[in-house]
């Protein structure tokens, strides 16, 4: 059915599971379970998958994790590689550098450092444990851990064949910036929660545009956190239209 026919009017609500591996499998379940509960169907979701989490163990490797992802595919769930480890490696001392490597991202946006070459290799590696795992449908498109990359690796991404992907600012595909809004919570201490909830507040309130909806395993642990990623589904699903990355470019 073509894009137009199932948006109608309607504003587009992208809900986007993300960071999901074999290390954080019982609170990505969570979070798909809190998604469908609120009544995000699950050929709306778009699941954030990592090859070989914090390089310490590889999707093709866990059997339980590679069966549950198979089954969100049957139902039409949208399957997307999120970096290859996650994990960023260097350090970058500029202020701009500290910022967003540490103080947003938590030494978590892997391509944030990256040359080229490291790029292309993280990204080969990824696509190769994703084949083997029998989820190379995954790889037809890209978020970059934190959404963040390097000059260097930016062209990299740009140049490697995917679909579409995923930066701070919006969903990249045919040269063109789609869905800018972004609902995303931090949930590592009580300080990122409570600011991030006062965002989510904010954004639910505005008046409806397409919108990128991240919810993170990390999310399902702090109850604040929760509560605030249920409302706003709540608030946001019953008047938008609820599409996967892949049906909202279509």
């Amino acid at each position: 059915m073509p894009t137009r026919d199932i948006r109608g009017a309607k504003a587009a609500l992208l809900v986007s599971i993300h960071d999901v591996s074999p290390l954080t499998l019982e609170n990505s379940q969570r979070a798909v379970e809190v998604a469908l509960a609120a009544g995000v169907p699950a050929r709306a979701l778009t699941i954030l998958v990592i090859p070989r989490h914090e390089d310490r163990i590889s999707l093709d490797e866990d059997p339980t994790t590679r069966a549950w992802l198979s089954g969100l595919a049957e139902r039409g769930a949208q399957l997307v590689m999120h970096g290859y480890t996650h994990r960023m490696e260097g350090r970058r001392y500029t202020p701009a550098g500290l910022f967003w490597s540490y103080g947003f991202a938590r030494g978590q946006g892997e391509l944030f450092n990256c040359t080229a070459t490291e790029t292309e290799r993280r990204l080969a590696c990824g696509r190769d444990i994703l084949e083997r795992a029998g989820l190379s449908v995954a790889a037809t498109g890209f978020v970059p851990p934190a959404w963040l990359l390097s000059r260097q690796a930016r062209s990299v991404v740009d140049a490697a064949g995917f679909r579409f992907h995923e930066t701070l600012r919006g969903i990249v595909a045919d040269g063109r910036l789609f869905a800018r809004r972004l609902i995303g919570w931090g949930s590592l201490n009580a300080v990122e929660s409570s600011v991030t909830c006062w965002w989510a507040a904010i954004q639910r309130r505005r008046a409806p545009v397409d919108t990128r909806f991240a919810i993170h395993p990390a999310d399902m642990v702090r109850a604040r956190t929760l509560a605030s990623v249920r409302h706003t589904l709540d608030v946001l699903v019953a008047g938008m239209a609820l599409l996967s990355y892949r049906d909202y470019l279509a």
